[in-house]
């Protein structure tokens, strides 16, 4: 069998290591976007082209006012707790009136009015307006029997608006009763229980998901239109597209990443092409 031979003369070598010099530095390597720009300064390079179709990206306050404006229009979500309710008439029934018993049938009659609204807690309230999710124009989803109903929030109570009902209407029956005494006595004030509790984890998710629907982009640019001509004023709009077409083209076409891995990978492909020849 015959036995194939390498050339070991150095004519035969140093062309193909001049080669391999040559294939190296012919390489071509995408470097990023290398313009240098600033808003209110004019463009100094020659009139820019787009090279290819690229989304306009919005600018960092625009996005983050529209997030914030997402989030504010979250209706928040609460679950009626049914035993509340049941819970307080029969605590009514079970409650020591003495020579007042005779307002138990008008209080009774109080907390169904409040109960059929339904009760907010001045906790929970306060802390939907920090957070600022009030709901929007006043709205407040309420869960119960695994359907949720849109409902504003005037119509329902809070804490001290159930109490004053609750006042009122012992006023009413018992003209003649000092009424914070008789509240303070016999703790009629402890009936009323919120009964609408927020759902955290559904406004949390409906909170995150209104974020989602926020795009980042504004449009779309074509390839073949001017970005900006050469000693125009950029402006914000002009810098905007920029900085979109920067993006653009540092994340598909130039190369972002250490320049010595880049000249690794032309050095060795350069040595496979010739190392064929």
């Amino acid at each position: 069998m015959e036995k194939n031979n390498f050339p070991k003369g150095v004519k035969v070598y140093l062309p193909l290591v001049l080669l391999f010099v040559l294939v190296v530095f012919l390489m071509p390597r995408s470097s990023r976007f290398s313009y240098d720009y600033k808003k209110g300064a004019p463009w100094q390079y020659e009139t820019l082209i787009s090279q290819f179709d690229f989304p306009v990206l919005k600018t960092e306050e625009q996005y983050q006012r529209e997030l914030e404006q997402a989030g504010s229009r979250v209706i928040p979500y609460y679950r009626l707790d049914e035993k509340v309710a049941q819970s307080a008439a029969s605590m009514l029934s079970e409650l020591e009136l003495g020579a007042n018993s005779g307002v138990r049938p008008a209080l009774a009659e109080a907390l169904s009015d409040v109960y059929s609204r339904g009760v907010l807690s001045a906790k929970t309230t306060g802390s939907l307006a920090d957070a600022g999710r009030q709901g929007t124009e006043g709205l407040i989803y309420v869960q119960k029997d695994r359907r949720a109903v849109k409902v504003p929030v005037s119509e329902v109570y809070s804490l001290d608006a159930a109490q004053s009902v609750l006042k009122s209407a012992l006023a009413e029956a018992c003209p003649e009763c000092n009424v914070d005494s008789l509240c303070s006595a016999t703790g009629i004030l402890s009936l009323i229980v919120p009964d609408l509790i927020l759902d955290e984890q559904t406004t949390d998710l409906i909170h995150e998901e209104s974020y989602d629907h926020v795009s980042r982009t504004q449009g779309y640019m074509r390839a073949g239109l001017v970005i900006v001509s050469n000693g125009e004023m950029v402006t914000s709009e002009i810098e905007q597209l920029l900085d979109s077409y920067k993006a653009e083209y540092d994340g598909n076409i130039g190369y972002v990443g250490p320049k010595a891995l880049q000249w690794c990978g032309n050095v060795l492909l350069a040595f496979f092409l010739v190392l064929l020849l």
